[in-house]
């Protein structure tokens, strides 16, 4: 890919043309003043100032008209006006220098923004099984670092790409036309023979830059990784003494960060200084053969003055294309995200057939799903009336959690179908069917922000009224009132600062107030202690009364509360019946009793 993969960025550029295009302009008029500007100034300006009578007499003729007629023949007068354009170049130079600065870095600010929602939303599209495959840190790291490298090369290198070549047109503008004027002068072209030159050291360190670049991103993923894994197993990295393996860890990752950082510093910096050796060779040279032509010091300042001008954009283009290929390296890293598959998507406008309230009518037909090569599900038949309260049983591993993950659509079978009120799910928009789902996970991830904001993600539309009531339904009222500020507590990062109970009930207060037809029940009671459960017991009757309910539980007092019992193991349906039935007929399911310690 290389730098090829930028070109998705660069159309991001056409969204800020405006404030760009400003920055570009901006750019051009300091490349005049620079590379144009500059050496006219020292033609001119020194003369006059320094009284060289033959060089005044050979002035332009607008200057001449301006010093006879205007200024009556006064040369302190013209003195001073001259001295006046060394003050208003350089302003100039500086007024858009600024000016192209910051519109260019505004530019680039956008572009970031713009990048990082596209990432992030895509990321929202992508299924969960996307997640599976790819650690959180490293995927901050492309959303952050690898970001800001695409914003530097995006911006700053267009901006040097049309900056640069534009002070070196203009300075080739000046060389030219000082040498129709003067041939002694021409020679100052034989300083520019030794550009090419310069194109080796910047293509041999650009490669280098590319390779190391690439390194320095991975390995900036892995430290993330590194990093949200220590931060978020605080608990097991102490209980079992792992201090010492993370830091080791930790510190062996940003030692090799350091050492291929070092490296792409290193190329970098020896462009500009194999340019200036190879240009003061080209110098020289043209210094020497325009004295043996005649060249006055006085004629050579201005010449020497455009010349260097003319080398200057040549380092600059070097910077340019090793900030180019780090660009390449981390675009690489996002295009990762941007061409994902996104397995899981709205069907289109035609093909949309589920919508408005659902019955909860379920069927699984012949549904199989697989994680790479990793078969879970394998052949799932299963019919789900509307209003029944089916429990999903099975040893860890057996698909039980994937089963239920398919109803809203967190990732498709990859054959069969999973129909709710006899539509194809691939046939709901996502909103509606969504919408029609409350889960109640087995580790469920609170917010950072207040309990009462947590539970209105239910339903954003709710009272305060609503919120109390459905907290109260899942038995979360009572320790909610005992808190500090109530429904107001910040509860932390992922809700570290309550009990997994706590957190449990919250959640169940989601659903509560969701009041949706179709619920989802993943170990909902699995933090419970048993006195707990045993208030919960009732609130959860009730809140999967008249709701076709989906139940995986590892206790069998909340398997009972089902009206039916699916068994599953090897992603296959071993026996489905009541739990009478099963504990009468199935061996595997009294298996799993005697597992449990269930008295049959």
């Amino acid at each position: 890919m290389g730098d090829s993969a930028l070109r998705r960025y660069y159309n991001l550029l056409g969204q800020v043309r405006g404030i760009f295009g400003a920055g570009i302009v901006a750019g051009l008029i300091y490349g005049a003043a620079s590379g144009l500007g500059l050496p006219t100034m020292s033609k001119f300006v020194f003369p006059i100032l320094f009284q060289d009578q033959e060089k005044i007499k050979n002035l332009p003729p607008w200057i001449m008209d301006f010093y006879q007629n205007r200024l009556g023949g006064d040369l302190q007068m013209l003195t001073f006006f001259v001295c006046l354009l060394i003050p208003l170049t350089f302003a100039l130079r500086g007024i858009s220098g600024f000016l192209n600065t910051y519109l260019i870095n505004k530019t680039g600010y956008l572009i970031l923004e713009k990048i990082r929602n596209m990432a992030f939303e895509k990321l929202q599209r992508l299924p969960m099984s996307y997640y599976h495959g790819n650690k959180s840190g490293d995927l901050l790291s492309r959303l952050t670092y690898d970001a800001e490298i695409v914003r530097s090369a995006i911006a700053q290198g267009s901006n040097d790409l049309i900056k640069q070549p534009a002070t070196l047109l203009f300075a080739l503008t000046f060389l030219i036309q000082e040498s129709i004027k003067n041939e002694s002068m021409a020679t100052a072209f034989i300083g520019l023979l030794s550009i090419p030159l310069c194109v080796l050291p910047i293509s041999r360190a650009g490669k280098r830059i590319a390779k190391r670049s690439r390194e320095v991103q991975a390995q900036m993923g892995e430290t993330s990784a590194t990093i949200n894994e220590t931060l978020q197993s605080p608990l097991e990295i102490r209980v079992y003494q792992l201090e010492k393996r993370q830091q080791e860890t930790f510190a062996g990752q940003v030692r090799s960060i350091l050492r291929n950082l070092l490296k792409v510093v290193k190329y970098k910096s020896i462009i500009s200084p194999s340019i200036e050796i190879v240009a003061s060779v080209g110098f020289a040279l043209a210094l020497f053969l325009g004295v043996q032509r005649g060249m006055r010091l006085d004629d050579f300042l201005a010449v020497g003055m455009a010349l260097f001008m003319a080398y200057e954009p040549i380092k600059k283009l070097g910077s340019v294309h090793a900030l180019l290929r780090q660009g390449g390296a981390a675009a690489e890293r996002l295009e990762h995200i941007f061409n994902a598959e996104e397995s899981v998507g709205e069907p289109r406008k035609e093909e949309i057939q589920g919508h408005g309230e659902i019955r909860g009518n379920i069927r699984f037909h012949d549904v199989h799903f697989s994680y790479g090569d990793d078969a879970v599900l394998c052949g799932i038949d299963l019919q789900i009336a509307p209003g029944e309260m089916v429990a999903v049983v099975g040893p860890s591993g057996s698909g039980k959690t994937t089963l239920v993950n398919l109803l809203p659509r967190l990732f498709d079978p990859t054959q069969g179908v999973v129909s709710v009120d006899h539509i194809d799910l691939r046939h709901w928009s996502l909103s509606a069917l969504r919408s029609q789902i409350a889960v109640v996970p087995q580790m469920p991830v609170l917010f950072q922000a207040s309990i009462y904001e947590n539970i209105l993600v239910g339903d954003p539309t709710a009272s305060e009224e609503d919120i109390r009531s459905a907290a109260k339904k899942a038995q979360a009222h009572e320790f909610i009132m005992s808190l500090p500020q109530g429904y107001q507590t910040i509860v932390g990062e992922r809700g570290s600062s309550l009990s997994g109970g706590q957190r449990q009930r919250i959640a169940m207060s989601r659903a509560f107030l969701k009041n949706s037809p179709i619920l989802i029940l993943d170990e909902a009671t699995s933090a419970l202690d048993a006195e707990s459960e045993a208030a919960v017991a009732t609130s959860l009757s009730e809140l999967c009364r008249n709701r076709t309910t989906l139940l995986i539980a590892h206790r069998f007092s909340t398997i009972r509360l089902a009206q039916r019992v699916v068994l599953i193991e090897h992603g296959r349906v071993l026996a489905d019946g009541t739990f009478d039935e099963l504990e009468k007929t199935s061996v595997e399911f009294r298996r799993l009793l005697k597992a449990a310690g269930e008295p049959h």
